[in-house]
């Protein structure tokens, strides 16, 4: 399985990195959407990708509208992982073509739950 973890945070890249690799999932790593956008256009076989909402240059509601709206990883399951609490911004998401949404902070047994959900359902 392949994972692409997405935000600007280290420490958060660290961290989901660290629960991935435990589950032995290869992680790949962007810190904006801008990033993600070009890793996407460049790896196939993407499982995940999760992203954080607030970065710079492409935030991650942009990326996911433009991922989403031009079909790129069709078949990739994206979960928000966020501070971001609203419902609105989590309906938000959803109807951009969010898969799930994980409120930070969050536990490994969390974010393994999540990604086991997206990929089985």
């Amino acid at each position: 399985m392949k994972a692409l973890t997405v935000d600007d945070s280290q420490t958060v890249r660290v961290m989901v990195r660290n629960i991935l690799e435990d589950n032995e999932i290869e992680v790949l790593e962007a810190t904006n959407g801008r990033e993600a956008l070009q890793i996407v256009q460049e790896n196939e076989g993407i499982d995940v990708i999760l992203l954080d909402w607030e970065m710079p240059l492409m935030n991650g509601y942009e990326f996911l509208t433009e991922v989403r709206r031009h079909k790129l990883a069709e078949n990739t399951r994206i979960i928000m992982l966020t501070t971001l609490k609203k419902m609105s911004n989590i309906l938000q998401a959803i109807d951009a073509g969010a898969d799930e949404y994980i409120m930070k902070p969050f536990t490994p047994e969390m974010v393994i739950e999540k990604i086991e959900s997206v990929l089985h359902n």
